[in-house]
């Protein structure tokens, strides 16, 4: 070819050849690495919106009158017992239907352009009411923490099916060569135990890892006492090469195939896990950000900021947990000052979080979910406290494709049941996986038969569109 007479359309044309070739190179790499690596990144059937999804659940279940419901009607009938229509419904939980209305004790304010009303329990969050989208219409029938916690984890109420971040990891991979696709911080022990968040009947190497909060971030991960780098990888090495001809022999063995996957991730993360959660690294104007200068709010915001960090480095699922090891959310008596104490702890943080994934360009790819495993009655259980509910309850997103400053759905006027747009747990989940790249209904798993799924308990499951962006 004469150099003098190559055009730039001659010479794209001449290399579109190699650049096919180059592409074709990197596609069978991610086919090669899959086969070999169950984590490897995997190509989604459908664009995403968001690439990581960080869950902020508040057990023992909030209170919607309380929170982001507000119902004056709740002050007009204070003391009386609920309209006799609610004791003809067909409910299990029926004692709500006789007990007396308990009044909210906390004010609703217009927040953002958008005119979001937000609880005074929250005073930080109202400077982000323009990103998050409220679902006030959610509702199932699951009346226990344990069977609520299951269903609001994995769509069910039986325990050990796999959890959301469980098929999100199983779905996508993980970005990350050196910390875990799905990451657990809680802050006491939850009453549906490590079942709540865990793999199910998915390969162990789709599990959550746990990071504590202190010490060492995760148990039995730093090297013994005496033992070298360099001897620590040739004991690897060794035991790696035994399970993996062991592996060739037997043809299909998932529980192996993760376990050679974990010890590799387990000795990449000996050196990277204590970086990605060392917090010293954050200037002190982003720790005062997130509460980490008040002894209040500095627990629940050390878990949002490393939550931030975590999804900076690749992590595809974060799953957060407030009000373990106590009452919590969890408000049978006191209801308004455990709320008002819930919201202290919560509400900086959360809007530091929001705030700073949005500064740092990663909000639109972030996508942030928050609530319990079902809402409060509008009636007083003893003098000042509110019992389950899961008939209406409101939960909300943010980030990652969704429509802010929306309002979705809605309770009848005492805030004891959805009516409007009614929303059930499954349409939560596949709303998910949708803003992830997956087909809720495409992502299955063979199990007992059956190829299983997140979202086919109990009937059919929709993509909530109507908060989408």
């Amino acid at each position: 070819m004469n150099p003098s007479t190559l055009s730039r359309r001659t010479l794209l044309a001449k290399a579109g050849m190699g650049i096919g070739a180059l592409a074709m190179l990197d596609l069978m790499s991610r086919e090669m690495d899959a086969a070999d690596n169950p984590l490897a990144p995997k190509i989604t059937p459908r664009p995403a919106r968001a690439r990581a999804v960080i869950s902020l659940f508040m057990h023992g279940g909030p209170s919607q009158v309380d929170t982001f419901d507000p119902k004056p009607m709740l002050a007009k009938y204070a003391g009386q017992k609920l309209p006799s229509s609610f004791a003809n419904l067909n409910l299990e939980f029926t004692k709500a239907s006789e007990a007396k209305i308990l009044a909210s004790q906390r004010q609703f304010k217009k927040c953002g352009e958008s005119g979001i009303e937000i609880s005074d329990i929250f005073q930080h969050l109202p400077s982000v009411a323009d990103e998050i989208a409220v679902i006030r219409s959610c509702h199932h029938t699951e009346f226990n923490h344990a069977p609520a916690l299951y269903l609001s984890h994995s769509g069910t109420g039986m325990m050990g099916r796999p959890s959301l971040g469980a098929w999100a990891t199983y779905g996508l991979g993980s970005e990350s060569q050196n910390l875990p696709a799905y990451v657990v911080l809680r802050d006491g022990p939850l009453k549906g135990g490590p079942l709540t968040y865990g793999n199910g009947f998915l390969p162990a190497v789709y599990s959550a890892t746990e990071l504590r909060l202190s010490g060492s971030p995760i148990l039995y991960l730093n090297r013994p006492e005496g033992v070298s780098d360099r001897d620590q990888r040739r004991i690897l090495d060794f035991s790696q090469r035994l399970n993996q001809r062991y592996l060739d022999e037997q043809n299909e063995d998932g529980s192996l195939s993760a376990r050679i996957s974990a010890y590799e991730l387990a000795f990449r993360m000996q050196s990277t896990a204590p970086e990605a959660v060392d917090l010293t690294q954050e200037t002190k104007q982003v720790q005062s950000q997130y509460g980490l200068d008040n002894d209040v709010t500095r627990p629940f915001g050390i878990q949002c900021l490393n939550a931030r960090r975590l999804v900076e480095r690749g992590v595809r699922f974060v799953q957060l947990y407030h009000g373990g090891g106590g009452d919590g959310w969890d408000t049978h008596g006191d209801n308004d000052a455990k709320h008002v104490r819930n919201g202290l702890q919560v509400d900086k943080p959360i809007a530091g979080l929001i705030s700073d994934l949005k500064a740092r360009g990663l909000l639109d790819s972030t996508l942030i979910i928050w609530g319990g495993e079902f809402g409060r009655t509008p009636t007083s259980e003893g003098s000042a406290g509110r019992d389950h509910n899961p008939y209406g309850y409101s939960t909300w997103m943010a980030g990652g494709g969704i429509k802010g400053g929306t309002v979705y759905g809605s309770t009848d006027d005492f805030g004891f049941k959805a009516e409007r747009n009614p929303i059930q747990v499954r349409d939560l989940h596949a709303t998910t996986l949708h803003l992830l790249g997956l087909e809720h209904d495409q992502l299955t798993f063979y199990f007992q038969g059956l190829q299983q799924r997140l979202t086919q308990i109990d009937g059919e499951c929709r993509v909530i569109d109507e908060i989408l962006a």
